[in-house]
C-alpha cells in the first residue's frame, strides 16, 4: 500500500469513526461473508482493528464469520476447529455487547441462539439414532457456542448415565458413570441449588456403589422435595440395593399414594408392580398386615386376576397365620393364648378362601394347592388338606406349574 493510499484509507476510517458509521474494513468483510469467503472476512476485520478497535459492527461480523467457519469445520468433521471458531465467535459477540448492548443485543442473542440451537438439534437427531459419540460432540460444541448455558453439559451427563445401563456398554459402565459425575459436578459448581441435577448425582453415586454418599444426598433432597414421586422411586431403589427392604416398601407405598391422588393418569402404570414389591418386602420383614393391605390394593388394579398376585397373597396369609400360631404356642397366659388362637384361625380361614379362589382360577399351580392344604391342616380339616396335598404331589410329578 502506498503512502497516499494509506493516508486516504486512514482518513476514511477516521471519518467513519467520528460519524459513527461502519468502517471500510467492516463493509469489505460483509461482502466477503456474502461471498462465503469467511477467512478473508476475518483477516480484513483484524486489519481494521489496527485503526479502530471499538467498533461494534466489526465485532458482530467477526462473530458471524467465525460462526460460519465453525459450520464449515463441522461439515469437514473437524471438531477441534469447530470448537475453536465457536469460542472465538462467542468472544466477538460478547465484545459487541460491551461496546453497544442497546443497539446490538437482539442481533447478538439471535446469533448465539442460532449457533447453540443448531448444535442441540443435531445432538438430538444423533441421540435418536443412537449415535452417542456424535451427539456428545455436538453438545460440547453447543456449550462452546454459548457457555452461558450449562444445559449441554447436563445433557451429556444424562446421556452417559443412560447408555451406561446398556448391555453393549457394560464394560465401560464405571468409566461412563465417572465421566457423568465429573460433568454433573461441573454444573453443580455453578448451580449448587439445582434439584434435578443433585438427584442425578445421587443416582450416579449409587450406580458407582458409593451408597453412603448417595444416601446423604438423597436424604437432603427428600427433606426438600418429599412429594416428588420420581425421587422417592430412586431412593427406594437404593434401599433395595442396601437390602433395606422395609424402607423400600414404605417408599413404594408412598409413591403409589401420591400418584393415585394426583390428576395425572399417565403415571399410574407402575403402581401395581410397586405395590407387589412393597407387599413382598413387608412379608420378608414380617409386617404381614401391611403386606396383606398393599397386596389387596394390587389385586384391585387387575382387570383379570393374575397368578403371581394371588399366590403372593396366599403365601402371605399362610405365613402370617404361622407366625401368630407360633406366638400362641409360646403364650402362657390363658386369655392371651385364647385371643391369639382365635386370631390365627381367622387368618388361616382367610388363607383358605384365597387358596380356594386361586386353585379354581389356576388349577395347574402346584404351590396354590400346597398352601391351601397347609392352611386347612392347621384348621383341623384333615380330609380337605389330604386331597389338596395329593393334587400338589401329582402336579409336581407331572411337571406342571
Amino acid at each position: 500500500m502506498s503512502k497516499v493510499q494509506y493516508l486516504f484509507l486512514l482518513g476514511l476510517l477516521l471519518t467513519a469513526a467520528l460519524a459513527g458509521c461502519r468502517s471500510a474494513h467492516t463493509t469489505a468483510a460483509i461482502l466477503y461473508i456474502d461471498e462465503q469467503n469467511y477467512d478473508k472476512a476475518v483477516q480484513v476485520i483484524h486489519e481494521g482493528f489496527q485503526y479502530v478497535d471499538n467498533e461494534a459492527d466489526a465485532y458482530y461480523y467477526l462473530g458471524e464469520a467465525y460462526s460460519h467457519l465453525a459450520e464449515e469445520a463441522i461439515e469437514g468433521d473437524d471438531f477441534f476447529e469447530a470448537k475453536k471458531n465457536y469460542k472465538l465467535a462467542y468472544e466477538a459477540y460478547q465484545r459487541v455487547l460491551e461496546i453497544n448492548r442497546e443497539k446490538w443485543d437482539e442481533e447478538v442473542q439471535n446469533s448465539l441462539y442460532y449457533n447453540y440451537s443448531n448444535r442441540l438439534m443435531q445432538a438430538k437427531r444423533d441421540l435418536d439414532e443412537n449415535f452417542f459419540e456424535q451427539a456428545e460432540g455436538h453438545l460440547r460444541l453447543a456449550y462452546e457456542a454459548n457457555p452461558d448455558s450449562l444445559t449441554p453439559i447436563k445433557n451429556i451427563a444424562r446421556m452417559k448415565m443412560k447408555i451406561s445401563s446398556r448391555e453393549e456398554y457394560k464394560d465401560q459402565k464405571d468409566q461412563l458413570m465417572e465421566e457423568a459425575l465429573d460433568l454433573l459436578n461441573q454444573v453443580l459448581r455453578a448451580h449448587p441449588e439445582a434439584y434435578l441435577l443433585r438427584a442425578d448425582k445421587a443416582n450416579v453415586l449409587a450406580g458407582l456403589g458409593r451408597n453412603a454418599e448417595a444416601r446423604i444426598l438423597f436424604d437432603d433432597l427428600m427433606a426438600e422435595h418429599g412429594d416428588d414421586d420420581l425421587l422417592l422411586v430412586d431412593i427406594a431403589n437404593l434401599a433395595i440395593t442396601d437390602q433395606d427392604y422395609e424402607r423400600a416398601a414404605d417408599l413404594f407405598v408412598r409413591v403409589v399414594d401420591l400418584r393415585e391422588n394426583d390428576t395425572d393418569a399417565t403415571n399410574d402404570m407402575q403402581n401395581k408392580e410397586m405395590l407387589l414389591n412393597a407387599g413382598n418386602s413387608y412379608r420378608s420383614v414380617q409386617r404381614f398386615e401391611d403386606a396383606i393391605t398393599v397386596l389387596g390394593r394390587a389385586a384391585t388394579l387387575e382387570i383379570i386376576p393374575q397368578e403371581n398376585t394371588m399366590l403372593l397373597r396366599l403365601r402371605t396369609y399362610f405365613q402370617y397365620g404361622m407366625k401368630v400360631k407360633g406366638d400362641s404356642d409360646q403364650e402362657v397366659d390363658p386369655a392371651a393364648k385364647l385371643e391369639l388362637t382365635q386370631e390365627y384361625r381367622r387368618i388361616f380361614q382367610r388363607s383358605v378362601e384365597v387358596g380356594n379362589a386361586m386353585t379354581q382360577e389356576f388349577p395347574g399351580n402346584a404351590d396354590g394347592f400346597f398352601f391351601l392344604g397347609s392352611s386347612q391342616q392347621h384348621l383341623g380339616d384333615s380330609a380337605a388338606a389330604e386331597t389338596n396335598f395329593k393334587t400338589y404331589q401329582e402336579l409336581n410329578e407331572s411337571g406342571a406349574s
